[in-house]
């Protein structure tokens, strides 16, 4: 392999997400053994710019949009300048244009990368049709296409998955070191290092503000929990979960939530708590609750297929109904009572370690060849 092909990878933002963060952890794993662009489909900087930066990647800023075609013009001459030997789009059935273009500028290997399992936009006539057209050009003009879980390749490619030999999952890789805790660690005192209470029972969550992460059933499942246990202490991190104050205020539970907003040290944090509530209502392949494993925290998620395939076989009893606060309450309150029945801190480690996931993509990466 060629340790300096050039390498473009393309990215919605460079804001704490699950795509961002994979990348990243991704670029720090390759320590400069490619050339690397990173073209992000945002004007904006986030949380990661400075993390993105440091691992010596070329960081460029261009919106693609829907269909605009001074875009496209500019995309496919920054294509055609750059050279590149691989192009790699994580924007699931929008790479489509990024990849069509790509190949018109004489890119031999297209890859793109699907990180989630279901569309993240409310549905019209012209969005489903709009994403059903760039999909094909995804599976025309692809020269590999994977995801991190079956779940989304079979949600995208119903009618080609798994027979194209194109597909290929590769899970998430998460570095076991950074979240394993040592058998000697000082809980009080972390969590009186990171401003937390040493008398609550602390259920944490990890996750941006948005719709799929389900934060308006967690509160009233919260909300159920403390009114039964004022002993419960819910914990929330991630971009913009200030946006859900109004709501812990309406319910009644401020003593008993404490909302964090973003945080870089998630390691620390996990560590502190006691449990681990992941309720999603969709998800690619969950870093948050991989993370929540590998820690060794006992963890209660959501029923859901890309759930299903990063937690052990046979584990029901831990899954939870995303729409049904009275029986998640009732499982949350069980739990509590037996909590290393909960937990699956081997499995995690065994299936999502990075030494391993990434050297698979790796090699894929620069083993592509045109169809």
């Amino acid at each position: 392999m060629d340790s300096k092909k050039k390498t473009c990878f393309l990215i919605p933002s460079v804001k704490s997400g699950g795509i961002e963060t994979y990348l990243l952890r991704f670029l720090k794993y390759l320590d400069g053994d490619a050339n690397v662009t990173v073209l992000v489909r945002s004007n904006s900087k986030g949380e990661l710019y400075e993390a993105y930066k440091a691992t010596g990647a070329k960081i460029v800023f261009r919106p693609l949009g829907y269909f605009n075609l001074p875009n496209m013009f500019w995309y496919y001459r920054f294509f055609k300048k750059g050279k590149f030997n691989v192009i790699c789009d994580f924007n699931a059935n929008f790479a489509g244009i990024p990849i069509f273009l790509s190949k018109l500028t004489g890119i031999r290997n297209r890859i793109t990368f699907y990180r989630q399992s279901s569309h993240h936009f409310s549905k019209t006539k012209f969005r489903v049709a709009y994403t059903n057209f760039v999909n094909r050009l995804v599976y025309k003009h692809s020269t590999a296409i994977y995801a991190n879980s079956e779940a989304g390749l079979k949600f995208f490619f119903q009618n080609e998955y798994p027979q194209d030999k194109r597909f290929k999952v590769i899970k998430n890789g998460v570095d076991i070191n950074d979240f394993v805790s040592s058998e000697n660690v000082d809980k009080n005192g972390l969590r009186k290092k990171l401003g937390l209470p040493s008398d609550k029972f602390i259920i944490g969550h990890t996750g941006r503000y948005a719709e799929a992460k389900n934060h308006h059933f967690l509160l009233n499942v919260a909300k159920g929990i403390i009114s039964q246990d004022d002993s419960v202490l819910f914990v929330l991190i991630g971009n913009d979960t200030d946006k859900l104050m109004l709501l812990v205020e309406q319910l009644g539970i401020v003593n008993n939530v404490l909302i964090l907003g973003y945080k870089s040290n998630i390691p620390e944090y996990l560590k502190a708590f006691d449990m681990y509530f992941f309720p999603s209502v969709t998800e690619g392949q969950p870093n948050a609750l991989i993370e929540a494993m590998i820690s060794g925290l006992p963890v209660i998620a959501s029923d859901i297929p890309p759930i299903r395939e990063c937690m052990p076989q046979e584990v029901s009893f831990s899954l939870i109904d995303p729409y049904d606060v009275e029986s998640t309450v009732i499982k949350l309150i069980n739990a509590k009572t037996e909590l290393g029945k909960y937990v699956f801190q081997q499995h995690a480690i065994e299936n999502f370690d990075s030494v391993k996931q990434f050297k698979l993509f790796k090699d894929l990466l620069f083993k592509s060849k045109e169809q």
